[in-house]
């Protein structure tokens, strides 16, 4: 294989135009597939990443469901969920006193417009590192203290008071950066944590977190809670965030699946260029043919020689592809630096080269096969002309 690599080189350097749009469609071909690949491989790591922390059990209790609840026209069906009972202190109440046996631990959340506050375990809603300072303390959370947890681009330092709703805030603890997370109910680098109890500005809406918990305990808690009938249909939604990584899941399949397409019209193009390039070289090495099958060189001998130098141009092609696929992400990890990894996996680089060798492989066979047909005479005369 060596040698069919020279011999690609030399191809590459007697007609550099002819052999680098070839080699280019390849190259196209190749990153657009391996791109794909990464980018699905990179925002999957992620997305396990966010999950390992926050833990795939957690149960939120909320307004509205996550699944969108479409009518036979496509439309969400917002009229079901308008006037439904916000999830409300009084809830998270009765679920702590009352359902300790189905859960383990529980938090209550209420997102207000600069705010965030929390109560129980908190820790459930923001998983991140404090590099400064310290957490909540249960007294703090119980009177609803005046002291805030804050992100790493609040622009806030450790000690200081801040105005938050008309309401001083000494700053108790800082979180470390986070970055762009693909699993998290908030933003944790602007977030402005509080006790839920001292929340003083509007609230948008209010939820419930519990993880490891019974579902179908905690629905019967909840409609026992909110009094109604066997009836009457819940006016609350129990969500997992199993649902956001199945619907995630489908995002990045699309994505590879584009990359896919991308990929093939251009390994196509690229493929043809090849076999082009080949049946020229074979019609400008005529003579050596010819010499080699006088001297007693098998067809499968002439064939395995072309099929090797195709699939040479072919992986030439490919490592270019993967080169540049390598030099994009590692541009986008030192210009975004939010938090994703973007990076060249083992999995979408081994794709690509398999994917170059069959494509140097099928559109290397016709040139090859057409040089081990041809006759030693006739070679040979073709070099006395």
């Amino acid at each position: 294989m060596t040698d069919s690599f020279l011999q690609a080189f030399r191809e590459l350097k007697a007609d550099r135009f002819r052999t680098l749009l070839s080699l280019l469609g390849v190259a196209v071909g190749i990153f657009s597939i391996v791109a794909a690949l990464t980018l699905v491989d990179s925002l999957q790591a992620s997305v396990r990443e966010g999950f390992a922390a926050y833990g795939s059990d957690i149960l939120f209790v909320d307004r509205e469901p996550l699944e969108p609840d479409l009518d036979e026209d496509g439309s969400f069906r917002w009229w079901m969920y308008a006037g439904r009972p916000a999830v409300s202190w009084q809830d998270y109440r009765f679920l702590k006193e009352k359902g300790q046996q189905a859960y383990q631990q529980i938090a209550f959340v209420s997102y207000g417009i600069h705010t965030v506050g929390v109560a129980g375990d908190w820790r459930l809603l923001v998983p991140q590192t404090i590099v400064q300072g310290r957490g909540f303390t249960p007294v703090e959370l119980a009177e609803g203290a005046a002291v805030t947890v804050v992100g790493a681009e609040a622009e806030a330092n450790l000690g200081e008071k801040i105005w938050l709703d008309g309401q001083r805030y000494e700053v108790i603890g800082i979180f470390g950066k986070a970055g762009l997370t693909t699993v998290s109910p908030v933003d944790i680098d602007a977030l402005r944590l509080i006790p839920a109890r001292g929340q003083q500005g509007p609230v948008i809406r209010s939820s419930i977190l519990l993880s490891a918990a019974d579902r179908e305990a905690i629905r019967s808690l909840m409609r026992t809670a909110r009094r109604l009938t066997p009836l009457d249909p819940d006016n609350f939604a129990l969500n997992k965030l199993s649902f956001l990584m199945e619907e995630m899941n489908s995002l990045f399949t699309l994505a590879a699946k584009l990359g896919w397409i991308i990929g093939l019209f251009a390994l196509l193009s690229g493929g043809f260029g090849i076999a082009n390039m080949m049946y020229v070289s074979v019609e400008e090495r005529r003579p050596q043919i010819g010499i080699r099958r006088a001297l007693g060189a098998k067809r499968e001998t002439i064939i395995r020689t072309f099929l090797e130098e195709s699939i040479a141009l072919s992986l030439l092609g490919s490592i270019l592809g993967i080169g540049l696929t390598a030099l994009l992400f590692e541009s986008l990890n030192l210009t975004l630096k939010n938090g994703i990894s973007f990076g060249l996996t083992p999995r979408a680089a081994c794709t690509g080269l398999i994917i170059a060798l069959t494509v140097g492989l099928i559109f290397g066979l016709a040139p090859a096969r057409a040089a081990a047909k041809l006759s030693p005479v006739e070679a040979m005369n073709s070099y006395k002309k």
